[in-house]
């Protein structure tokens, strides 16, 4: 990302991912599956993307797979920073609760207090997604019913 102020209106410059959001890589419409490595490297990236966030006191507050970017080598950057919270501390207290239904961190509904972990449930969310290649938000139903539905794939799942 750049900026520029030469004219009068200022201007951001954006990096182009040429393989859109994560989203479109998850499920049975993506154009092809993700490889181990390929998923590795998109949690990889995001754990990074998220450190240094937080790192600045940086709350993101909707961390979910339409939220992540992909550049042509599938390298992940974090994008739509309009629920941002920058706090002093560890934690920044919301007015209200922001965020996806299926991502957000039930502890954030209960003390509106978005805190880095907020981020690092949703983001656990988002790997449980990445590494099935299902999309998570079907697990807000029964939890003992999905759990069983999610792990018995990954139990005859074979590395490519």
């Amino acid at each position: 990302m750049n900026h520029t102020t030469e004219r009068i209106e200022q201007i951001v410059i954006y990096e182009f991912m040429a393989n859109g959001d994560l989203e479109r890589w998850i499920g049975p419409h993506a154009p092809k599956q993700l490889t181990i490595r390929q998923r590795v490297d998109v949690m990889i990236g995001m754990a990074q993307g998220l450190q240094y966030l937080h790192g600045f006191g940086i709350v993101h507050r909707d961390i979910k797979p339409a939220n992540v970017l992909l550049d042509d080598t599938m390298q992940a950057k974090i994008a739509d920073f309009g629920l941002v919270r920058m706090g002093e501390g560890t934690s920044v207290i919301a007015t209200r609760v922001m965020g996806t239904p299926g991502y957000v961190d039930p502890a954030y509904f209960k003390s509106q207090k978005a805190t880095p972990m907020a981020d690092v449930h949703s983001f656990g969310v988002v790997m449980l997604t990445v590494i099935t290649a299902r999309k998570a938000i079907y697990m807000v139903d029964s939890d003992q019913h999905n759990l069983k539905t999610w792990v018995s794939p990954l139990a005859s799942f074979e590395p490519q």
